[in-house]
């Protein structure tokens, strides 16, 4: 519980801190709950962003967890404008957005819908107490867990078929951080093995010998500092490339240390992919093309993934225009579905640019929006959009059914 508190304040302090923002973290010792741990801090991440954007400045961010009737209750709260009573009932609305808003911070209205969603599987329900003037508190509760028992200290992941691919040793204590970091090695061809208890790391690298590691550095009882160190002194593993992935940004001192490269979370696939190729000196063939989603709000992009993936496509994600234009100049997806209003890039900028270009003027993209387009607008992106969908209007259905024949079209092939 403490340590998925700890990962989601620190993904989202950034934000605070440029609200000038408080944000703290408080959980009875001991607390687990029953709950998928990615769904748990997907949770959590929604709550606190929605209170961090809805927070003035200089305002407060709690984040708790207490023991109750022998359930875990878990509460968020702010001391944002409060959301009027005849508003409170339509909050967890799929697309609602409180009348009060600044569009500026508008989003999709999608964010709480399916927060609701999430706990509402797992067997709990989300509530809100709140009054106009007097912040808010969201609030849910949980089966208890028992403590999770220990693992073997060696696990070995599901194994690429492809031969002669590269062996990486994941060091991660946290079960869903390291399962994210094994699906994406191996999605991308590495043959992967998860080392969950840290005081044993270096003793199962020099005997397996692998092609690279990947250490978090936030363990017990062996912290990744002190892992460090053991894998660079030991002269049977010091050749060995350490890519480090921590929440702990000192890229300064994991060099000094010896790292061979440096990543702070949440890690794109991307990122961690381009780190691998840097330490490895080369690149591992990538599987078939995936469908690009562009979209800035977290909720909105978790909502459009899922909906993709469960249709059975892959999917990668961007959320905003610099990582959408880096990552199509790496490597061109199958389509893209690409939201206009993004930080650092527009999606008229990136549209523009694509089809300017002979690599990508073929490129499928979808736009999904929720911006009031002029006539221009509209006319512009129907001429170079091969579809246009409107956010304020039904379209889940629409876009996975298009996405489907698009895809089964075989039109993409000479993208």
């Amino acid at each position: 519980m403490e340590t998925a508190f700890a990962e989601v304040l620190e993904t989202l302090r950034p934000l605070a801190d440029k609200k000038s923002q408080t944000l703290s973290q408080h959980a009875e010792n001991g607390l687990n709950v029953r709950a998928d741990a990615t769904r748990f801090k997907q949770v959590l991440m929604n709550l606190v962003g929605n209170a961090i954007k809805f927070s003035p400045e200089g305002g407060d961010i709690g984040l708790a967890a207490c023991l109750i009737d022998g359930k875990v209750c878990v509460e968020v709260r702010d001391t944002g404008p409060g959301i009027p009573l005849e508003e409170q009932k339509r909050i967890f609305e799929k697309f609602y957005r409180l009348r009060q808003s600044e569009k500026s911070t508008e989003g999709t209205g999608l964010g709480l819908a399916i927060t609701q969603k999430l706990v509402e599987l797992h067997g709990g329900e989300l509530g809100l107490e709140s009054q106009p003037g007097h912040g808010s508190r969201f609030y849910f509760s949980l089966p208890m867990a028992p403590a999770p028992r220990e693992r073997p200290a060696q696990e070995t992941g599901s194994v690429s078929k492809t031969s002669g691919s590269p062996r990486i040793l994941v060091i991660e204590d946290d079960p869903a951080t390291a399962q994210l970091i094994e699906l994406q090695l191996i999605s991308s061809g590495y043959e992967v093995v998860v080392c969950d208890q840290p005081h044993r790391a270096a003793e199962i690298a020099e005997g397996l010998q692998p092609s690279a590691i990947t250490l978090d550095l936030l363990m017990k009882p062996t912290d990744g500092w002190e892992v460090l160190v053991q894998l660079k002194r030991d002269p049977r593993t010091a050749s060995i490339p350490v890519i480090v992935i921590t929440i702990a940004d000192q890229p300064a001192m994991g060099a000094i240390l010896g790292a061979d490269d440096y990543l702070v979370k949440p890690v794109d696939k991307m990122d961690l992919l381009a780190a691998m190729e840097r330490c490895l000196g080369t690149r591992v063939v990538q599987p078939a093309r995936s469908i690009l989603v562009v979209e800035d709000d977290a909720a909105a992009r978790e909502f459009i993934t899922e909906l993709l993936t469960a249709q059975g496509h892959t999917v990668t994600t961007a959320a905003d225009g610099a990582q959408a234009r880096a990552q199509v100049g790496t490597a061109l997806p199958k389509l893209v579905i690409l939201d206009l209003l993004l930080p650092k890039l527009s999606g008229f900028e990136l549209l523009a640019e694509w089809r300017a270009s002979p690599r990508t003027a073929d490129l499928p993209v979808f736009v999904l929006t929720s911006k009031d387009l002029s006539r221009e607008e509209e006319t512009y992106l129907r001429a170079h959009a091969e579809r246009l969908f409107h956010k304020q209007q039904p379209w889940q259905e629409a876009l996975a059914s298009e996405v489907r024949r698009v895809v089964s079209s075989g039109q993409m092939e000479n993208a």
